[in-house]
């Protein structure tokens, strides 16, 4: 049985809950948030203070990602990530009631890979053939913009298609060989792949250059690359840099490149690989799937 003093407390908690975080208030309180939620479930019967609970958890999922789920991903989130089990049409119904929806927005994009008529590209390996099961066996790169203090900044990243996870990156102000070099070589010393990683791109010149060719020789990595002109050859790389500007670049305004490497580092290395749900890999995050894949280690008799 609860004492009156902690009833009381949670009352006022519970009263003032849209007003103030829930975490904040307990803090202040002196009170633990699991005690509160307890409290709310079995002390609160109408259909409205048991929705509180649920709407609780979907403000704090909402929080911590930034504003960027929409109806599916709190929903996996709720019964993944948090135990509580709940219809999909219940979830979107409170946060149709309360106003909850991803914040995203549209954004002009300037070119940033354009193809050298001199050179020869690779053929296509992929095939648009994007379910893969081996980790390291497909990798996928591409170029994207950022502006900077006004000015662009150009983003070269490079994702394990296995599990969707981006594997090397870097940032730099011209979207050059250098910079994709760069990216990969970064992806290379981390994962250290075997020979015959298939690496597929588009036909930009950064990707025809000599000194991306010679990288990829030196690590016996076959280039792949898309046909001309068709961005679906490389559709999941669009879909994370389409993520990567709705979710968090465009939320933001970054004085210096300085400071959108430190943002990004935050976003992709921990963010983005390790915690946001991916529609692909079954609503788990990059490291998860990942490490779902482990297999027990066996003693034998």
């Amino acid at each position: 049985m609860l004492r009156k003093e902690q009833q009381v407390k949670y009352a006022f908690i519970y009263k003032y809950r849209f007003k103030y975080a829930v975490k904040k208030l307990c803090q202040v309180i002196e009170v633990s948030r699991s005690g509160y939620y307890q409290w709310v479930a079995s002390g609160c019967p109408s259909h409205q203070d048991k929705d509180a609970v649920v709407l609780a958890k979907i403000r704090k999922i909402e929080r911590d990602n930034d504003h960027n789920y929409g109806v599916k991903r709190v929903y996996e989130s709720l019964n993944k990530e948090h135990n509580v089990k709940c219809g999909r049409s219940k979830v979107q119904r409170i946060m149709h009631q309360n106003g909850i929806k991803a914040k995203i927005k549209s954004k002009y994009k300037p070119q940033t890979t354009k193809a050298d008529p001199n050179e020869q590209a690779f053929p296509n390996l992929l095939g648009q053939e994007f379910k893969v099961t081996e980790i390291n066996k497909v990798w996928l790169a591409d170029i994207t913009y950022i502006r900077t203090n006004g000015k662009w900044s150009y983003l070269a990243a490079v994702m394990d298609l296995c599990r969707r996870k981006i594997v090397g990156w870097a940032l730099g102000t011209k979207p050059n060989a250098k910079l994709v070099c760069r990216a990969l070589s970064l992806a290379i010393a981390k994962e250290r792949p075997a020979p015959g990683l298939i690496h597929h791109s588009d036909r930009g010149s950064q990707y025809t250059s000599k000194a991306f060719r010679e990288l990829l020789d030196k690590h016996k990595i076959l280039g792949s690359m898309s046909r001309k002109g068709n961005p679906y050859d490389n559709a999941p790389m669009e879909s994370f840099f389409q993520t990567l500007k709705t979710e968090f670049v465009y939320k933001r305004y970054f004085q210096s490149i300085e400071q959108a490497q430190i943002g990004l580092k935050q976003w992709i290395n921990i963010y983005y690989n390790c915690r946001r749900l991916h529609s692909a890999l079954g609503y788990k995050s990059p490291l998860f799937y990942e490490l779902s894949r482990i297999q027990p280690f066996k003693v034998s008799a």
